[in-house]
């Protein structure tokens, strides 16, 4: 049981301050909430203060899935990374318009790009 709520009530500040600076700059933020120093109930309360929202976005092509989804608070998502045997091994809070890894690659969206041309050039549109 926790006995102080500073330590949460710190980190949720920082969410906050970091989702004014995104909406302000553009700049995004990110923790490992492993990696904060707050005990695992407390890592606990933060993820549950943060709840869960609407989306959920999913990338499985790898040796370690992972899984967004925004919390209740728009532009706040949070990940679970998972090894080979899908057991949850890193948490992260990002503050963004969506989790960055799950943006398009520059390099991905020029092949996507010339694959389309060849589908156009293909179906003689």
């Amino acid at each position: 049981m926790i006995e102080n709520y500073n330590n949460v009530r710190a980190v949720l500040n920082e969410l906050r301050l970091a989702l004014k600076n995104l909406r302000e700059t553009g700049e995004t933020y990110s923790i490992y909430i492993e990696k904060t120093g707050l005990t695992e109930e407390e890592q606990v309360e933060v993820l549950e203060t943060l709840g869960r929202g609407h989306i959920t976005i999913s990338f499985n092509e790898t040796d370690q899935p992972v899984e967004w989804y925004e919390s209740q608070f728009s532009g706040i998502w949070i990940g679970t990374f998972k090894n080979g045997r899908d057991d949850s091994i890193l948490h992260t809070v990002e503050v963004a318009k969506y989790p960055v890894v799950a943006g398009a690659y520059e390099e991905d969206m020029e092949i996507a790009e010339e694959d389309l041309q060849s589908w156009i050039d293909a179906a003689g549109l």
